[in-house]
């Protein structure tokens, strides 16, 4: 009975009541809603608000050929829309549009699609609620259940979370076909100024988390006291699995807004894992049924059924799963996808950052960026002309005291020349010019060098008047050398010769 609604009879406690199945199935993919009759029924209609989820941001998100979006859903390969298109990787991705509703709305099986990512697909959620009158006898009961099965590549997600509302009541869910699971709420309080919205506390409002890995779960209302006590405020219990973050609890005025299942049925999706197939990467890659197109990884399914799904690299985009693969991503091209202060250079996968000529640093707006090197002036140029400034100056009274020195030498040699019979000693070299052999003169070092530094070894002889000392000139002639023992300016001509 695919894509069937049937109605049937249903007799409990001698009354008769109404039976209202919705038993959707397609690919075995199961949601099922039962509703007793109800003394007052308002007549409802389900609003949805959806959000698009594209698994890449680029433009080619669906095979050639197929059609991209069903009413407000985008629809991305490996999923398509069509049965038997092959606009889908497999039959269990495959979407059924169904024109009938305005605008158009996407079905995998019996299950509505609110949106679809990279790794989850959000689905229209079911509730489970049950209503009592004053005197704690049952006037409605919505018991609600939702099967994957095994063979499918879903499962529920650990992003929802079982939630109940009320004030009597106690809600159980069992979950089978993957992992027994069987968890429960107990949500209770006395008076309607005890609830406070905002998020469920235990008091009105109770939660409790999901594993991975569920195919299948059931839904069970109990209430301790039939709502009797509470009655006044609140009538009726709610139980539902959907996502964590889209329920907000209002308070006590949950209990009696007649709108509430369908303001939930609109925001609260039920969230589900998909994957392809039921092999791990390194098993579709040996079996060559591998999925993953270029510049894009694999990524194992943790849910424990198998199965894999693939992502672009980091630094490209694109559909991971339509060839020829991801596409490298111009991250100068917006300056929103990048840090570069001045200059950005794309490269494969990733980008740098440069700075123009006259200016240095890392060219990046969350570090140094790019300095002009004109802004240097205060601390390095002024630095450098303070150095170089010092440096001359240094430089200059160096010179200037060598110089000094220099001078004052000469004129303490001349002085003491003078002083020691140079000029009388310049007389006698003048008067013997003529002589076979001129009379020379030595400076103090080359006397030094050709005594050994006067050396005791080198004395011939001792006078009144000095030391004699045998010289070896550079030439080898060995001559005497007479070194003065004191000073006195008048035998200077005596010593001289």
């Amino acid at each position: 009975m695919a894509g069937t609604l049937s109605l049937c009879p249903y007799i409990k406690m001698q009354r008769k009541m109404l039976l209202h199945v919705g038993w959707f199935r397609l690919y075995g993919l199961i949601m099922f809603t039962l509703v007793t009759s109800q003394i007052n029924p308002s007549t409802t209609t389900n609003t949805t608000t959806t959000t698009t989820y594209m698994i890449s941001k680029g433009a080619n998100i669906t095979k050639p050929g197929c059609q991209r979006q069903c009413g407000n859903i985008t629809v991305p390969y490996p999923f398509g829309i069509g049965l038997g298109t092959g606009c889908a990787i497999d039959s269990w991705l495959e979407i059924n549009c169904n024109t009938s509703f305005n605008p158009p709305k996407p079905f995998i099986g019996g299950l509505e699609v609110r949106d679809i990512s990279d790794s989850q697909v959000r689905i229209t959620n079911v509730v489970a609620n049950k209503c009592y009158d004053r005197l704690g006898a049952l006037t409605h009961e919505n018991i609600a259940w939702t099967n994957l099965l095994g063979s499918s590549p879903y499962s529920f997600s650990d992003a929802n979370k079982f939630t109940v509302i009320g004030c009597d009541d106690l809600a159980l869910i069992t979950g089978s076909e993957g992992r027994n699971f069987t968890s429960g709420c107990v949500s209770l309080c006395a008076k309607a100024e005890d609830v406070l919205g905002g998020y469920c506390s235990g008091i009105g409002c109770c939660q409790t988390s999901m594993p991975k890995g569920l195919k299948y779960y059931f839904t069970s209302l109990r209430s301790l006291e039939n709502h009797t006590t509470v009655w006044s405020f609140d009538p009726c219990s709610y139980a539902f699995l959907g996502e964590e973050n889209a329920f907000t609890f209002r308070g006590a005025s949950d209990f009696l807004d007649p709108d509430f299942i369908n303001r939930t049925l609109a925001t609260v999706p039920i969230v589900l894992d998909w994957v392809i197939g039921n092999l791990s990467c390194a098993q579709a890659k040996a079996a060559n049924d591998y999925a993953c197109q270029g510049n894009s990884y694999c990524n194992d399914s943790d849910s424990g059924f198998g199965g894999y799904r693939c992502s672009c690299n980091q630094g490209y985009e694109g559909n991971p799963y339509l060839s020829p693969g991801c596409q490298d991503i111009n991250e100068c091209a917006d300056l929103n996808n990048n840090v570069c202060e001045k200059i950005c250079i794309n490269t494969p996968g990733s980008y740098n950052c440069s700075c123009p000529h006259g200016y240095y640093g890392d060219g990046k707006k969350n570090g140094r960026g790019c300095i002009a090197e004109t802004s240097q002036f205060p601390v390095i140029k002024f630095s450098l002309g303070m150095g170089f400034g010092f440096l001359s100056l240094l430089i200059g009274v160096t010179w200037l005291y060598v110089t000094i020195e220099k001078r004052k030498l000469i004129k303490l040699r001349e002085k003491f020349f003078q002083q020691n019979g140079g000029l009388l000693l310049k007389q006698q070299i003048s008067s013997n010019e003529g002589g076979v052999e001129s009379t020379k003169v030595f400076t103090a070092e080359e006397l030094e060098k050709a005594t050994n530094k006067y050396a005791d070894d080198r004395i011939l002889g001792r006078g009144g008047y000095g030391m004699v000392y045998k010289g070896i000139l550079n030439d080898q002639r060995i001559v005497a050398i007479k070194k003065s023992r004191i000073m006195d300016e008048s035998q200077i001509e005596q010593f001289i010769n």
